[in-house]
């Protein structure tokens, strides 16, 4: 199956809608033992999200492929090898693992002319251990695309994209990526919510039509908006994984049972507007 658990919203703060919403380690737990029993296999967790190794460590990992992100590099100056083994050791201890699927490098701008040679040594030298079994990036902006594989062909390239965000779309990214046998792993199909929920925080009233758009045409599909939203992304071959984050059984149980569901004629709601399509630019609206 396609869908690979994310664990951002493992913090309570992360998504425009969470609110007060409980999401304790009793959930959390149901969440992965459920993800086992409907076989999905995957979980993308990070260092920056807060106590999700920790809490993914307790919970239990067996049988599962785990991918997680390495820190910013905080330091100028620092041996990149120690630092990556360490980092990396850090994550296996708290998720109880002795090696895991996918190893990230969560910030791309850590990749600059200066030290990437070294950065991607690194990471190879952790996977030639075999303490990893792929080594990739994640992105914020599809043009990053173009500007990695001049320099790199990494095993995994995580990037946004849903059905607003389409600048996946454009310049074969999805044929170049493929070229070059690079796994495709997307994330924020839901656009931390805003494509989940009609009620969102008025900073958003820019986009109120895009969006009001978006939920009409849902309704006249009788499909949840959460269920459209995956839908769009999942019939796109080239992409392997798609990034989740459920915020209860519910949503992955209907998301399982619409799998196999076939949607076409989606509507047009291409947004350019790096605003709205890159929640690092929020806390400016």
């Amino acid at each position: 199956m396609k869908i690979s658990i994310g664990t951002a919203q493992f913090d309570k703060k992360y998504g425009v809608n969470r609110g007060k919403s409980k999401f304790d380690f009793f959930l959390k737990k149901q969440l992965i033992k459920t993800a086992g029993k409907f076989n999905i296999r995957t979980i993308d967790t990070a260092t920056s999200y807060k106590n999700a190794e920790k809490e993914l460590g307790k919970i239990g990992l067996n049988g599962f492929n785990l991918i997680t992100k390495l820190p910013k590099i905080k330091k100028q100056n620092i041996n990149l090898e120690k630092w990556v083994a360490f980092s990396l050791k850090r994550s296996l201890d708290k998720l109880k693992v002795k090696n895991i699927y996918g190893l990230l490098i969560h910030h791309p701008k850590d990749l600059n002319k200066k030290n990437r040679k070294t950065y991607i040594n690194a990471l190879v030298k952790v996977k030639e251990k075999k303490l990893v079994k792929k080594i990739g990036v994640s992105l914020y902006d599809v043009e990053d695309i173009g500007k990695i594989l001049k320099f790199w062909k990494p095993d995994i390239i995580q990037i946004p994209y849903n059905v607003i965000d389409r600048r996946l779309e454009k310049n074969s990214f999805f044929k170049r990526i493929k070229k070059n046998k690079i796994e495709i792993h997307v994330r924020s199909i839901f656009l931390q919510g805003l494509l989940t929920k009609r009620e969102r925080p008025k900073k958003f009233y820019k986009w109120d039509n895009l969006l009001d758009r978006w939920f009409y045409w849902c309704e006249s599909k009788n499909l949840e908006p959460f269920q459209a939203a995956y839908l769009y992304v999942k019939k796109i071959k080239e992409i392997d994984k798609v990034v989740i984050g459920f915020d209860n059984l519910k949503q992955m149980r209907d998301l399982v049972k619409i799998n196999k569901k076939h949607v076409s004629n989606f509507p047009n709601l291409e947004c350019k507007d790096k605003m709205l399509l890159n929640p690092y630019n929020w806390n400016n609206l």
